[in-house]
């Protein structure tokens, strides 16, 4: 079968593909054998919550982390069995659920952050400042990108609905809305 891309960007897929199949090691920092997605929890509850505080609620993180509540639970379920998140309760609304750090939460989590200032501090260094402001912009055009894509397939959606919704209505001699 022949390549639909150019060459150019097949290129640019192998080298994306060269960052998800070059690093088989195992993480070997302070979350072993933790999914990126407890380690982003972990840090928007250590950037989040204060100490003293009542913690975060679930859909709160569900809303900084960009993922659903139910996701957010399960993520949790594992952290509290590791003793690195505890759920407690508002106090100024028995039903809802808070979430905080334990002190090992907290020591795991700046841990990790220091790892990952380590790794990002180190590439920024590899690169020099001036490929680095290039990785900074491209990167920012590359969201920027998939953001509009996923926008304009919505609304494609949105239309697609709204037209065979029509459609079927007219073909029950009905109104459209």
């Amino acid at each position: 079968m022949e390549s639909r891309i150019s060459p150019l960007a097949r290129e640019l897929l192998i080298t994306i593909r060269r960052f998800r199949h070059g690093g088989k090691k195992k993480h070997s920092g302070p979350i072993a054998g933790r999914k990126q997605s407890e380690g982003m929890l972990l840090m928007v509850l250590r950037n989040h919550v204060e100490d003293g505080e009542p913690g975060i609620m679930v859909s709160e993180l569900g809303r900084i982390l960009d993922v659903t509540s139910p996701t957010v639970t399960q993520l949790i379920k594992g952290l509290e069995s590791d003793g690195l998140v505890v759920r407690g309760s508002d106090p100024s609304d028995r039903r809802a659920v808070r979430i905080t750090l334990t002190d090992e939460g907290v020591r795991v989590t700046d841990s990790f952050i220091r790892e990952m200032e380590s790794m990002v501090g180190g590439l920024a260094e590899y690169l020099g400042e001036n490929d680095t402001r290039t990785l900074i912009h491209l990167l920012g055009r590359t969201h920027d990108y998939f953001a509009e894509r996923q926008a304009r397939e919505l609304a494609e959606e949105k239309e697609e609905f709204v037209q065979e919704r029509d459609a079927e209505a007219s073909d029950k001699g009905e109104r459209p809305l």
